[in-house]
């Protein structure tokens, strides 16, 4: 597996019964995006994407939390998409503060459906990937939209360092998880902007904003989230 750029987040490394990942390129709004490939050692069921941290602070899609994302639907049968967001890797384009990269992801998954087109859809993202998420997933129509979304450390509102993040309403079937001491996506922003909409969240006590030595709980609440 290459590693494209500089990574100044942790990764995770993968089992050494994991397949190493392929790396296509699918067409965007802005050029060609890069997009790492898992798929699962027995019969895929399902697809998904999944979102990297920001990349002009480091994030890549080799980062440890939508690594863990990716191992864990594998896992589950699902062939999962890990595309480099503007600014990381091989992918064309300038970073667009979300924006730009919400429809770069819009744009893949119309593609994937024509890749797959019976096979059901779940989406995963940390950080800012998650932001990009929700965006996308306001943006989708309801039959669209994934069966299951996981979002981690999500910014909605000011982040420390970048900007004010202004993440829309969503409703449906999506797992929230927060770190309690997350220093640069702020639990209580979260939990103003979830109130309204009576999101339940999964709070890590303790955790900071990567889940530092919480990755095995984690593990083990998205397990239990998810029904592939």
């Amino acid at each position: 597996m290459a590693f494209i750029g500089t990574i100044m987040t942790p990764t995770l490394k993968l089992s050494s019964s994991s397949p190493m990942p392929e790396t296509i390129f699918l067409q965007g709004p802005a050029g060609k995006i890069e997009v790492f490939v898992d798929r699962p050692q027995g019969e895929i069921h399902s697809f998904a994407i999944v979102c990297h941290p920001h990349p002009l602070q480091g994030g890549t899609a080799h980062h440890k939390v939508p690594m863990l994302l990716s191992n864990i639907l594998t896992e589950r049968g699902c062939i999962v998409y890990r595309p480099s967001f503007r600014g990381a890797g091989q992918t064309e384009g300038l970073h667009e503060e979300g924006f730009g990269e919400t429809d770069d992801i819009l744009a893949i998954l119309q593609q994937l459906r024509e890749m797959h087109p019976n096979l059901d859809f779940y989406a995963g993202g940390f950080s800012f990937g998650a932001h990009v998420l929700a965006k996308c997933y306001a943006a989708l129509d309801v039959a669209q939209r994934p069966k299951q979304l996981v979002l981690c450390g999500l910014p909605t509102a000011m982040v420390r360092g970048l900007r004010d993040y202004q993440t829309p309403e969503i409703q449906g079937d999506m797992l929230f998880v927060h770190g309690e001491e997350d220093d640069i996506t702020l639990l209580s922003d979260l939990i103003v902007w979830a109130k309204p909409q009576k999101h339940p969240i999964t709070i890590f006590p303790g955790a900071n904003h990567f889940f530092t030595g919480y990755l095995k709980p984690l593990r083990q609440v998205i397990s239990q989230y998810l029904r592939l």
